[in-house]
Order: structure tokens, then sequence, then C-alpha cells
């Protein structure tokens, strides 16, 4: 099995991404995992704070080194072997707020950071960072309790954190093999959004592009979300943040 062959754990470390990209720096091969029981310079997407309790979840970073066309399918991948994690451990149907937000119930269960270094046409390296709430006490955060949720919330019981790992790096594994392949992932990982036919909002956080509107009409290949706009004009988003409008 390529990722988890090597699994590098701290107790406490700053960040998994950021001591990852010093191992890609330095030749470690691909499938090195890093991973901690806390973190204490934690980042999400747009660089928000991840929160976490020492040993509560899964945070880890996954060293990859793909070939560029395969970029676009490294979320997919990633957000797929969660879901279905996820779905072995609660018997419970998972869902994916476009573009990698893994949801169950409508609340978000886990979270995917991707970061490339890319030299002239080829990719150098990939770290693929993956939090997930496993044994987090979700309703002791009041400012995510009513966004978020752990398995253990879900199962009303401890969940065994080494077995969610094992099997999140099985199914990453599978996925990561198909891309090598030149499978597809994208019909699999589209039958799993559930932004398509809501009318949203799209930000575009870190840039100075404005908000749009639209309703969510259709994944394109590449995992592009297609929007009609309130003028009825397409537009086609590769990355940005969506909220469900009111009106919908």
């Amino acid at each position: 099995m390529l990722i988890g062959s090597k699994i590098i754990n701290f107790s406490e470390i700053g960040s998994t991404m950021n001591y990852c990209r010093q191992l890609a720096i330095s030749g470690e091969p691909e499938g090195t995992i890093v991973s901690t029981e806390f973190q204490n310079s934690g980042r999400g997407r747009f660089d928000r704070t991840w929160i976490s309790p020492h040993g509560a979840n899964i945070q880890m970073s996954v060293l990859l080194r793909p070939q560029s066309e395969h970029l676009p399918y490294l979320n997919m991948a990633a957000s797929l072997a969660i879901c279905e994690t996820a779905e072995i451990i609660t018997n419970t149907e998972t869902s994916i707020k476009w573009p990698n937000d893994v949801q169950i119930n409508g609340k978000k269960l886990a979270g995917i950071l991707i970061e490339s270094s890319i030299k002239g046409v080829n990719v150098d390296y990939s770290i693929l960072g993956i939090g997930i709430n496993v044994n987090m006490d979700v309703e002791k955060y009041s400012d995510i309790s009513q966004i978020a949720t752990s398995l253990k919330n879900v199962n009303k019981k401890s969940i065994d954190k080494d077995l969610v790992m094992k099997i999140v790096c099985e199914k990453l594994n599978y996925y990561y093999f198909k891309i090598k392949k030149n499978e597809s992932l994208t019909e699999t990982w589209a039958s799993k959004i559930n932004t398509i036919g809501q009318n949203i909002t799209i930000s575009f956080p870190g840039t100075k592009k404005a908000s749009i509107n639209g309703k969510a009409k259709k994944i394109l290949s590449d995992g592009s979300i297609q929007i009609i706009l309130d003028d009825k004009t397409i537009f086609n988003a590769s990355a940005g943040e969506i909220s469900i409008s009111e009106s919908s």
C-alpha cells in the first residue's frame, strides 16, 4: 500500500502541512503521511483555524507526487475516501458541499486542503491535508456546534481512531491509483455533491473578486461547478466558498 506505508506521528506539532512540505523538498517519496494528536498552527482553506482538541481527531498530511493532469482529481479522491470511511463507521449517508466539505446530516465532518509545488509544467509535489472530526464533542463548542459534527456525535459513542485512519488510507490508495490509471472519478464524486440545484452565493476569499449569485447547475469533468447566474449567463467556478441562498 503506497499511502500510509510510512507514517510519522507527533504528539504535537505546529503544522503537519509544513512538516510534510519540508519532507517533500528533501526528496521524501510519495505516500508518506505526517499525522499528529494536536496542531498549534493548524489551518484549513483560506487560512482558517481548524478547531481540534488534543487526541480527538485525525489531522494528517499526505505527500503525493502526481502528474500535473491529475491535480484536479486529488480533491475527489480524498473526499470520496472520507465519505466511504464515514459511511462504514456510522452506517449513515454522507454528502459533499462543493468543493470539499464532507458532511453528515448537513453538518461538516471533515475538510481537505491541497497545496502543490509546480516547476514549469510538472508537479514537484502535492501535500494533501485531511482533518476528520472523530471523537470531538462538537456540542461543547458553541461557535461550531450548529454547523459541525463528528463520528462520535453520529454514533453516540467513542470511535477507534486507528481504525478510521486505516480505512481512510485504504480508500485513498484505491482512488489515487484509479487517478494514476486515468480512470475518471467525476461521476462518482458528482453524485455526492449536495449543492446541485440549489440557489447559491459563491464568494472568493483572499481575492478581490465580488461574490456572485445563481443556481448550481452541474459538475464539470474537472470538478468545477457550473452556475446559472441571475442574469441567465453561465459561470464556471473551479474554486470558491459556497453558501446556500435564503431564497432557495
